[in-house]
C-alpha cells in the first residue's frame, strides 16, 4: 500500500485531490447557484441559508483538497511544463478560496436577515468564474499531461481496482 503519505496523496491512478475537487467544486457551485436563485425572488430566506452553508461546506473541504493538491505539486519535477502548468492551477486556486472566503464573511448580515446582499452575490460568481478557469486547468493538467494518470492495459482489474495495486511504470 505504501507510506503512510500515500493514505493522504492517494495511489498512482487514485489519487486523493481529484475526488475533493469535485465535493469542494459542487458544495460551491450550489452556494453561488442558491445566492442567484435567491436574488431573482426564488424562496430567497432559504436560498440565503443554504448558500452559506453550502459555501461554508466548500471551504471546509479546502484545506484537505488544497493539501492533497501541494503534494502532488511537490511530487512533479520542476521546470516540466506539467510543474508550471500546476503552479498556475495552484495560483489560481487560491485566488478562487479567498474569493469564496470573501463571499462567505460578507453573506454573514444576509444569512442572518435571510437576505441576498449584492457584494456576496458580486464576490460568489467571481469567485466561481474563477474556479471554473481552475478547474479547466486541472483538466489540463489530467488529459493532456497524464498527471497521476496510469495507463496501464497490462493490469487485471483485481489488481487496478485495490488501492496501491497499479504501479505507474514512472514517475509523472
Amino acid at each position: 500500500m505504501g507510506s503512510p503519505l500515500s493514505l493522504i496523496k492517494g495511489w498512482a491512478g487514485k489519487p486523493s485531490h481529484p475526488p475533493l475537487t469535485d465535493a469542494s467544486i459542487g458544495a460551491y457551485t450550489v452556494g453561488v447557484a442558491m445566492l442567484v436563485a435567491g436574488a431573482l425572488g426564488l424562496e430567497e430566506e432559504q436560498m440565503a441559508h443554504g448558500a452559506l452553508l453550502a459555501i461554508g461546506g466548500g471551504l471546509a473541504l479546502a484545506l484537505p483538497t488544497a493539501l492533497t493538491g501541494l503534494l502532488d505539486w511537490l511530487g512533479m519535477e520542476r521546470g516540466t511544463p506539467w510543474r508550471n502548468t500546476a503552479t498556475i492551477h495552484l495560483f489560481t486556486m487560491l485566488t478562487a478560496t479567498v474569493l469564496f472566503a470573501l463571499t462567505f464573511l460578507a453573506h454573514l448580515d444576509g444569512y442572518d436577515e435571510g437576505v441576498i446582499e449584492t457584494l456576496p452575490l458580486v464576490l460568489g460568481l467571481g469567485a466561481l468564474a474563477t474556479l471554473t478557469a481552475g478547474g479547466y486547468i486541472g483538466g489540463t493538467l489530467v488529459f493532456v499531461y497524464g498527471v497521476r494518470v496510469l495507463k496501464r492495459e497490462d493490469i487485471p482489474p483485481a489488481t487496478a481496482l485495490r488501492p496501491g495495486g497499479a504501479e505507474p511504470r514512472q514517475p509523472y
